[in-house]
């Protein structure tokens, strides 16, 4: 077997086996509830409020870090 083919062109190898693998996967038929929805809904603000709390900090102590040095 060569593998120095295949050493050569990992990218290569590696999208051609997700291709492949995308084009064996069935259908889920999957049920998407109401509860389904709020759930994203309630996923979406965690990460904004979660995201402002973090700016909120960092802002914070650069800006203590800003005020000493003048």
């Amino acid at each position: 077997m060569n593998f120095q083919l295949i050493s050569e062109r990992p990218i290569t190898v590696l999208s051609m086996v997700v291709l492949l693998a995308g084009f064996s996967i069935s259908d889920a038929f999957a049920y998407l509830d109401p509860a389904s929805g709020s759930l994203v809904i309630q996923m979406i603000v965690g990460a904004l409020v979660g995201v402002g709390i973090t700016m909120k900090v960092y802002w914070y102590k650069i800006k203590e870090k800003i005020s000493r040095k003048t």
